[in-house]
């Protein structure tokens, strides 16, 4: 409900980087009716499209929004911290190096959070995030290979 789409951001980053300015774009994963390839088609175009760095975090359903309602009245699905470390790690793996992530997770408290509740506490995910790559390799190491989640 930003009111703007794609094309608008695109617009805005070519515009900005012509007149020498950086952008930082937020990826937020896990809206409603994402699959979880999305999140790497979304990444794959910020990159391509010149972003230099990326604020990342799963989507939070808060009290009092539109998705909240949806939420309550039982419409709305939420990722897992599981779903949302595989994401995140896959998009960290395929993005170049001079790409400079600022955050790879949120958090917001109750009760203004709803869902899902491990957001509650962002270290729960930037451990985890943190111990996967360490496992399977850090920012770029997947670079040249398909964008594939892994479980």
């Amino acid at each position: 409900n930003r009111g703007h789409d794609y094309r608008a951001y695109e617009s805005a980053v070519i515009r900005a980087r012509s007149r020498g300015l950086k952008v930082c774009t937020h990826l937020i994963v896990g809206l409603p009716g994402e699959q979880p390839m999305d999140s790497l088609t979304t990444l794959k175009q910020v990159v391509q499209t010149g972003t230099d760095g990326i604020k990342l975090h799963p989507l939070h359903i808060v009290e009092g929004s539109v998705l909240g309602k949806a939420w309550q009245a039982g419409r709305l699905p939420v990722i897992s911290l599981e779903e949302y470390v595989a994401a995140a790690v896959a998009m960290i793996q395929h993005t170049p190096p001079e790409v400079v992530y600022h955050r790879v997770s949120a958090s917001a408290r109750k009760p203004t959070l709803l869902a899902p509740e491990w957001c509650e506490n962002r270290w729960s995910g930037m451990v985890a995030i943190s111990e996967q790559l360490g496992r399977s390799g850090n920012q770029g190491t997947a670079l040249g290979r398909p964008f594939l989640l892994q479980p």
